[in-house]
């Protein structure tokens, strides 16, 4: 009984094994694409280039300095760096946002970060 159980297993195992046969290629070949790429190589990582890296300049914001873009709204890099400086009119004129840049007096809301960077500082 054993040894026809056996057997019967072997013959169902043998059945399950696939034939050797010839092995097709994993992409198919269709005469359309076959030469598209032929003269592309993946293997090479491109150069490093593109656009250059943007240039930051600091920006002194009362004890806090941060980095800006330059000519980024002054407006923006304020409240990123959550200083307390209200914005009214946000256009320039009423004046809520009046305090010296650089020494200067100047609207916030109206003015951009210069090239060199900038200190802000309470009237």
């Amino acid at each position: 009984m054993r040894r026809a159980a056996l057997v019967v297993m072997a013959a169902t195992a043998a059945a399950l094994v696939p034939p050797n046969s010839p092995r097709r290629p994993l992409t198919p070949v269709n005469g359309f694409f076959d030469n598209a790429f032929k003269n592309e190589s993946f293997d090479n990582k491109p150069k490093a280039g593109g656009a250059p890296a943007k240039k930051t300049v600091p920006v002194t914001i009362g004890s806090r300095t941060v980095q800006a873009l330059p000519n980024q709204r002054l407006k923006d890099v304020v409240r990123a760096a959550r200083a307390p400086i209200k914005f009214n009119c946000e256009n320039g004129q009423c004046g809520t946002c009046e305090n010296r840049v650089d020494g200067r007096l100047a609207r916030i809301c109206t003015m951009s970060v210069p090239a060199r960077g900038c200190k802000i500082t309470r009237k």
